[in-house]
Formats: structure tokens, C-alpha cells, sequence
């Protein structure tokens, strides 16, 4: 068991970790807080990088984990984008809606048109 760490990047990394494993069990709720409690870790963690100096900002591995986080990141994105899109279809079948009419099905902006009833009761020529 390793010793738990309270370094900002140790602990980014440990709720990076919690947020993907909750998007990847579809937990929405849970998903919501890990997510907040992320943000919150990054950018207590964005304060802490820059309070620190050039030297210590040079530790070995730290850009590379920071990389990575940011590669793993965009991952998360584009899995929560499919997710969003299945909840989307999912939806479509449980509460369908109608098709959207190819010609004239949309409203103007300055209302609708007055469809003639095909009696003329005024000509002029």
C-alpha cells in the first residue's frame, strides 16, 4: 500500500483517476462531484506551480506527468461527448419526436403565411 501523498499533482492525478473510472460506470451523479473536486485540485495545483521557482518546477518526470494528465484529459472529453451522444439516442427512443418537415415545415421568424383555401375572392387583373 503505497503512503498517501499530498503533493497537488498526487493528488490531480488520484482525481483524474476517480473521474475516469466514474464516466466509465456511467455514475453521473458521482461523476458531477469528481469533476468539481478536479477542478478545484487543478487549480490549486496551477498556484502551487506557480508560487514554486524555476528549480523546483525542474523536477524529473513532473512536465511528463503533466503532459500526460493533459493528453488523458482530452480522452476523458471525447468518452464524455460519446456518452452524451448514447444518452441522446437513448432518449430519442424512450420520448421520439417528430421529424422535421422538409418543405415549409419551419416557422419564419415573422410568422407564418396564410394557406389559401383555393377560392379566389378577389381578382384583379
Amino acid at each position: 500500500m503505497q503512503a498517501p501523498t499530498n503533493h497537488p499533482l498526487d493528488l490531480v492525478e488520484q482525481q483524474f483517476h476517480q473521474v475516469a473510472a466514474f464516466l466509465a460506470a456511467g455514475d453521473a451523479p458521482q461523476l458531477q462531484q469528481a469533476a468539481s473536486a478536479l477542478q478545484a485540485l487543478s487549480q490549486e495545483l496551477q498556484r502551487a506551480l506557480q508560487t514554486q521557482g524555476p528549480a523546483q518546477r525542474a523536477q524529473p518526470g513532473q512536465r511528463q506527468r503533466v503532459q500526460n494528465l493533459a493528453r488523458g484529459l482530452q480522452m476523458l472529453r471525447d468518452n464524455l461527448s460519446r456518452q452524451a451522444a448514447i444518452n441522446q439516442q437513448a432518449l430519442k427512443v424512450v420520448m421520439p419526436t417528430a421529424a422535421a418537415a422538409t418543405y415549409g415545415g419551419s416557422t419564419p421568424v415573422y410568422g407564418a403565411v396564410v394557406r389559401q383555401s383555393g377560392a379566389f375572392r378577389v381578382l384583379a387583373a
